[in-house]
């Protein structure tokens, strides 16, 4: 088959294409991994995903049966105020690409995010329960979800949280600039979540663009922590001599609302007897490794 992963140059896109040129992975070797599948690899600047037409056009040119769709706007301060913009990428794109995917009789696998959810709950979400976006990047990113699902019936949406990979920027390399650099930081304590590897997620995305199953589906790894508890495991095994301080989420304000406990449970892949996801603390032990 011909695939398309978009948004290839950022962390989970990269590490996609690095799957598919090396045939293998660290957690096992899917069957899509083979050489007979022709991969096609697009950014912002090769391929315009809120351009209905073009996308259109792309993927019937290039025959694409399957779409890794890993482009998004990820900045979740700015999305506050460039909400329309948020919207263009994350949720007008995505239905473009799962439109293209109707058409052409293709599969379409969607990144989404564990924002989709207030946090408010106290627990772990599993993938049937109401989602309650509290700023506009969750918003736009569920917008994704409910327009992709709606264009294309072999859609899967996967959704993660606090990702991070050796590519592109994310927290864990902010940390080591900052305990570089400044020597230490302060780092929020009363938000939980569940940080996740790319080489996790991306390699559950190749298992499930094998299978049928359609829907959302949760995807990170196993275990539940804080920033301040994810600084403080980086910096130990980055070996940097840091002083991280917890504080609370008022006393770090930020232009977007976070959620308090956005922790999500991989219950249908637990269910399809494919989850394995590490526990977090030994994806990050891999990543140092």
């Amino acid at each position: 088959m011909n695939i398309l992963v978009t948004g290839a140059k950022g962390q989970l896109g990269s590490q996609l294409a690095r799957y598919f040129q090396e045939k293998r992975t660290p957690l096992g070797t899917p069957s899509i991994l083979t050489e007979e599948n022709k991969l096609y690899l697009t950014d912002a600047d090769e391929l315009d995903i809120t351009d209905g037409a073009a996308v259109l056009s792309f993927c019937k040119g290039k025959e694409i049966s399957l779409i890794f769709n890993c482009a998004a706007y990820t900045n979740v301060n700015k999305a506050e105020s460039e909400e329309e913009i948020a919207y263009k990428i994350n949720a007008q794109g995505a239905e473009n690409l799962a439109r293209a995917m109707q058409e052409r009789g293709g599969r379409y696998i969607l990144v989404s995010t564990d924002y989709v959810f207030d946090g408010e709950k106290g627990a772990a979400y599993t993938e049937e329960e109401a989602c309650s976006p509290l700023g506009a990047y969750g918003r736009t990113k569920r917008e994704g979800e409910i327009l992709s699902l709606a264009a294309c019936k072999n859609t899967a949406v996967m959704r993660t949280a606090w990702l991070y990979g050796r590519e592109g920027n994310n927290f864990l390399k902010t940390v080591i600039r900052l305990c570089e650099e400044r020597g230490g930081m302060r780092v929020v304590n009363d938000q939980f979540g569940s940080p996740t590897f790319t080489e996790d997620l991306a390699y559950h995305m190749l298992l499930l663009a094998e299978r049928t199953e359609t829907g959302v589906f949760h995807a990170t790894c196993e275990g539940v922590c804080t920033w301040y508890e994810f600084a403080c495991e980086i910096a130990r095994l980055a070996g940097l001599k840091a002083e991280i301080l917890p504080c609370t989420t008022e006393e770090y304000p930020t232009p977007a609302k976070r959620p308090a406990y956005s922790v999500l449970e991989n219950a249908r892949l637990k269910a399809l007897g494919i989850n394995r996801f590490r526990d977090w603390r030994e994806a990050l032990k891999r990543y140092f490794a």
